[in-house]
């Protein structure tokens, strides 16, 4: 009877740490937005309010603690997207691609879609495993929601990890 008891808190040992780590992967990622009505594209559009474009800031959290000042590539960025509606689906195409040397194991792109207010209505999301250094990658990320007629703009973003 002791050893199954000693097995069984290992295992709930294990477990618990497994789950405590689970948030601590790495997430260098890029993010941006635009609205449904045509208006995206990189962040040389000369739009200075961004809303349409890309913002390709840079934001990631690699786990390198930053100078202030340095402008260090996003593990994966967007290079390009674009907002799409056809006859039976709408949602956000685009393509992004990996600034590292090594290979990502999980990239995951996220749209959430948002109505004239700024509410969020929907969202849709698509994943790759395995991306090459180097490599570029094209993603749709599909509406999932009812009424597609609301949506007035979106926000995309790449991250890695789980």
């Amino acid at each position: 009877m002791e050893l199954n008891r000693r097995r069984y808190l290992a295992t709930l040992g294990t477990t618990a740490s497994a789950l405590a780590l689970a948030g601590c992967t790495e997430d260098g990622g890029d993010s941006g937005g635009g609205d449904a009505n045509d208006n995206s594209g990189d962040s040389s559009n000369g739009n200075s309010d961004n809303s349409g474009g890309d913002s390709n800031s840079g934001n990631s959290n690699d786990g390198n603690s930053g100078d202030g000042g340095s402008n260090e590539q996003p593990d994966v960025e967007i290079l390009n997207h674009e907002f799409y509606e056809e006859e039976f689906s709408s949602g956000v195409r685009g393509t992004a691609v990996n600034n590292t040397d090594s290979e990502i194991s999980y990239v995951e792109a996220t749209a959430t879609f948002l109505d004239s207010e700024g509410t969020q209505i929907g969202e849709g999301l698509d994943n790759v495993s395995d991306l090459a250094a180097g490599r570029e990658w094209q993603f749709e990320c599909m509406f999932t929601g009812q009424e597609e007629s609301r949506i007035e703009e979106y926000e995309v973003e790449v991250t890695t990890g789980f």
